[in-house]
């Protein structure tokens, strides 16, 4: 049941997470840009999840060190993915970007086998290679201009993500993911804020613009990373960075909702080929696996 609800958490992680360009994408036609956006993205997030957290009296007191980590997990950790990211976008075009940075399920699996000592099985290897192609028919192969600074961008976004999961799997063990969830908005609020009073790039926005960046903060941000780390906790970082494939497949659904986007029949089959990974993901090969798996949940949960 712990790795079922897990699985649930980490599709409903990455569901959310795809709605991240959309809703950014609609703030920015409707006069926004991207600092104020990201400010406004995280502080609200920040306040909800406080709100959140006294509401419900959860203990935030979790020890100073385990305080500045989670903090530097968000204004360093996440913050620096965002950064390498659309610093990419400069460069290369958005669906090359999208598949490079995609390729952090591989470098979290090979990271936790290494560090984390994760079991590497059979589902897990096919999970990877089915959600690794569905990627690329999703994004297409009209990938433009290969320029090696906008690769090496996009690289390092997917490789700092990767060491974020991974470091936030071993930050998070005996802490309530709504605290966890918390001080990393927290995090990302202060650098947010910080960088765009310095860059001086903050601005007034209409309405419409405000609504859309409240909607990222509630969608993509609380809910996403709350059930990112409620799903962590429960089938590990691997499992977990490999379901959030599922991301750019809402993407592409909503993009052709809201924008009118025709999906193409490769994109039909690539999100297709996605979510057979992650049910072949939630099979277990056998005894050893479950107990080696339940392991692996009872320590993180320790």
């Amino acid at each position: 049941m712990k790795k079922k609800l897990g699985f649930l958490c980490a599709a409903i992680s990455g569901a959310c997470f795809g709605f991240l360009p959309i809703f950014a994408k609609l703030a920015y036609s409707n006069g926004g840009n991207t600092s104020t956006v990201l400010s406004i993205r995280f502080t609200v997030a920040a306040l909800i999840m406080w709100t959140i957290s006294l509401i419900k009296k959860i203990d935030y007191k979790v020890g100073k060190k385990k305080v500045i980590h989670l903090i530097l997990l968000g204004s360093i950790g996440y913050n620096s993915t965002t950064a390498a990211y659309f610093y990419a976008l400069n460069f290369i075009s958005t669906p090359l970007v999208a598949l490079v940075f995609y390729t952090n399920p591989i470098i979290v699996s090979v990271l936790s086998y290494f560090i984390i000592k994760e079991k590497v099985t059979k589902s897990k290897i096919i999970a990877l290679i089915l959600s690794s192609v569905g990627l690329m028919m999703i994004v297409g192969f009209s990938i433009g201009n290969v320029n090696i600074i906008g690769i090496f961008y996009a690289a390092l976004a997917a490789f700092i993500y990767s060491i974020y999961i991974i470091v936030g799997s071993k930050v998070i063990k005996g802490v309530n993911p709504i605290i966890v969830t918390t001080y990393v908005t927290t995090g990302c609020s202060l650098m947010a804020n910080i960088t765009g009073l310095f860059s001086r790039n903050l601005i007034k926005m209409p309405y419409m613009a405000w609504l859309y960046s409240i909607m990222t903060a509630v969608f993509a941000t609380v809910i996403a990373i709350l059930t990112f780390y409620e799903g962590m906790k429960r089938i590990g970082p691997s499992q977990t960075a490999i379901i959030s494939t599922i991301e750019p497949v809402v993407t592409t659904i909503m993009a052709a909702i809201i924008f009118n986007d025709i999906l193409s029949f490769p994109q039909i089959v690539g999100g297709l080929l996605i979510i057979i990974g992650i049910i072949v993901l939630q099979r277990p090969e056998g005894k050893a696996e479950e107990k080696s798996s339940e392991l692996t949940i009872g320590q993180m949960e320790n």
